[in-house]
């Protein structure tokens, strides 16, 4: 950018139309930053020492404006502030833009816009500053004094997996069911067994344990065949291919009585031998006649019906803890700020963007200053910053100068 008073000369502006000089304290300095209207800072690097002279103002906004290849350190920044020329900037200056009728203003320039002059008792700071080289997101809250030790206590963006509070549901499984619901498994789950109630653990893959469950089996009593362990004693008539009611312990039944052998002579059968059917065909005993007394009595052991109780479904109540994620800034350390803005994290080097000049003042650091009207509006259309010729169409804001770079 070409120097100001260069401008001043190609405009034919003499010194007469303005009042200026030399800042050499904090409070001068103070006063002139807080002349009403809106401070455009032209400068190579955004600075502590320039972020300060924004602070200090309480009458207007301040607008930096940085070269091209300074602006790209800044993208995906929030800071709204910052506009982009084109080409390098040798001076630093700044133009407090008057408003209203008068468009009173005043230029600054010199090495004290980005440097502290080391006038007086420096202010401590206290603020939030990026980080830059850390393996994640960082910040840095950055405290001290601008011309001795500032720290930083450096934070990283952490996620972490953490188990939520147990999620009930409630499901009903048909037999046979593999004891997995989502994606955690029943530990000590026995597919065969009849629970009433019992509370068993939840567990993933991994092994750790994500809640418990409680099971209750639904049951149904099943046939399966005949009893050959135990009989009931029939004490009633039996004949070949006679039918009969019995209960043999399991439920009335009908039989059917068959002859198989007899004992007989001239005067008829002392003896008759039976096998005993049910209505499917299936073996259930064996019977016998024989003469007593008078009488003919029939008896027979019969077997009764065999039935199990079987599983059918399973009904399951889950409590299972998910897993959730949470974000939060976990703390490295505080560590002192190396010249340049550097810290050192566990032997990790890092960078503070904007503490690029912290411990690197230069020599004849200073800021001289002009106050006049209307020139100052003048001069900051000359140079491009409010739609003046100089840059038309190039000084753009940082948000569109990263969106095109992309």
């Amino acid at each position: 950018m070409r120097s100001i008073w260069m401008i001043l000369a190609s405009m034919g502006l003499g010194l007469a139309q303005t009042t200026g000089g030399s800042l050499n304290d904090l409070a001068g300095l103070k006063s002139v930053l807080n002349t009403p209207g809106e401070l455009h800072l032209v400068v190579p690097s955004i600075t502590p020492w320039a972020i300060q002279l924004s602070q200090w103002r309480t009458v207007g906004p301040t607008t930096f404006y940085l070269p091209q290849t300074e602006a790209r350190r800044y993208c995906g920044s929030a800071n709204a502030a910052i506009r982009v020329l084109p080409g390098s900037i040798r001076e630093p200056i700044g133009l407090i833009v008057g408003k209203g009728s008068t468009l009173d203003g005043i230029v600054l320039r010199g090495q004290g816009l980005i440097h502290d002059p080391g006038w007086a008792e420096n202010d401590r700071i206290a603020l939030w500053m990026g980080l830059s080289g850390a393996p994640r997101e960082g910040r840095t809250w950055v405290e001290g004094s601008w011309t001795g030790a500032l720290t930083a206590r450096v934070e990283l963006l952490t996620t972490e997996r953490y188990l939520g509070d147990p999620q009930s549901s409630s499901y009903l499984f048909t037999h046979v069911w593999n004891g997995r619901v989502l994606d955690v498994q029943v530990q000590g789950y026995d597919p065969y067994r009849i629970y009433s109630g019992q509370t068993l653990p939840l567990v993933e893959a991994g092994g750790t344990v994500r809640g418990d469950c409680t099971l209750t089996s639904r049951t149904a009593v099943v046939e399966v065949g005949v009893d050959t362990s135990r009989t009931s004693r029939y004490t009633g008539a039996l004949g070949n291919n006679t039918t009969f009611t019995f209960d043999p312990g399991t439920g009335l039944e009908t039989f059917r009585s068959v002859e198989y052998a007899a004992s007989c002579g001239w005067f008829g059968c002392g003896w008759r031998g039976y096998y005993i059917y049910d209505l499917q065909g299936r073996y259930r005993g064996s019977g016998e006649g024989s003469q007593c007394g008078w009488n003919w009595c029939t008896a027979a052991n019969i077997y009764p019906r065999l039935f199990e109780t079987r599983k059918t479904h399973e009904e399951v109540t889950a409590r299972i803890r998910p897993w959730l994620e949470r974000t939060y800034w976990q703390v490295q350390g505080t560590f002192p700020v190396e010249a340049g803005g550097i810290v050192r994290v566990n032997g990790q080097v890092w960078q503070i963007p904007g503490l690029e000049g912290y411990g690197r003042r230069p020599q004849g650091v200073g800021i001289e200053w002009l106050r006049g009207e209307p020139f100052v509006s003048n001069l900051a259309m000359a140079t491009g910053l409010m739609g003046g010729e100089a840059y038309r169409g190039q000084v753009v804001s940082l948000q569109d100068y990263c969106a095109n770079m992309r």
